[in-house]
């Protein structure tokens, strides 16, 4: 049975990187197997299209604890003591990410779900966005394939321009070229926020 990821929602709006990203995860896990809760009501009502109602991403106001049972779900968390294996896939039915992995520095926000006694595992040492860390969980717990043995970029450097570079403070999935596995779209935001702050 496929597993269902859940993004926590944790900010009262929707910025565009958050956008893309769960676009991204949409695109990898297919409809109906992404959820987004305790999103703000005000916030529901005006989803952009591409993550809104219609697009397989099931988005609620409701927090995880009323959409799932506990025993049933792991907590992807910075702070566990056991790593993320391919036989948790056995085990649970559902992926809970809190929508704020890709802080820099991390802002350890995940302990407002830790608390609440899910069973929890980590993606090893390197902090990763939120759509790069379903995108390895799905690997491991769907593909089967252990954390150590997948391909990484870890803080990559991404040309912005002729001269301007910036750097990701992340880890991210190496593409099969060697660049990393940046959400479709980001690259271009990444570019135009650069623009802006040059002006």
């Amino acid at each position: 049975m496929p597993l269902n990821y859940i993004v926590e929602h944790m900010e009262p709006e929707l910025d565009e990187w958050s956008e893309l990203e769960y676009a991204n995860i949409l695109a990898h896990v297919g409809p109906s197997r992404l959820y987004l809760s305790h999103v703000d009501p005000t916030l529901l009502s005006r989803l952009p299209a591409r993550i809104g109602p219609d697009s397989g991403i099931i988005s609620t106001s409701k927090p995880v604890l009323e959409l799932v049972e506990k025993d049933k779900v792991i907590l992807l968390d910075p702070a566990a003591t056991e790593e993320l294996k391919p036989e948790d896939g056995e085990k649970f039915e559902w992926l809970l990410f809190g929508g704020i992995l890709g802080d820099d520095p991390p802002r350890d926000r995940t302990k407002e779900l830790r608390v609440q006694g899910f069973a929890t595992r980590h993606l090893g040492p390197v902090q990763m966005t939120t759509d790069t860390a379903v995108l390895v969980s799905q690997k491991v717990v769907e593909e089967k394939i252990p954390l150590d043995q997948l391909p990484y970029v870890d803080r990559p450097e991404i040309r912005l321009g002729k001269k301007e570079t910036v750097e990701m403070p992340f880890r991210y999935l190496k593409k099969e070229d060697g660049s990393p596995g940046l959400p479709p779209g980001m690259l271009e935001l990444l570019r135009k926020s650069n623009e802006i702050s040059l002006i």
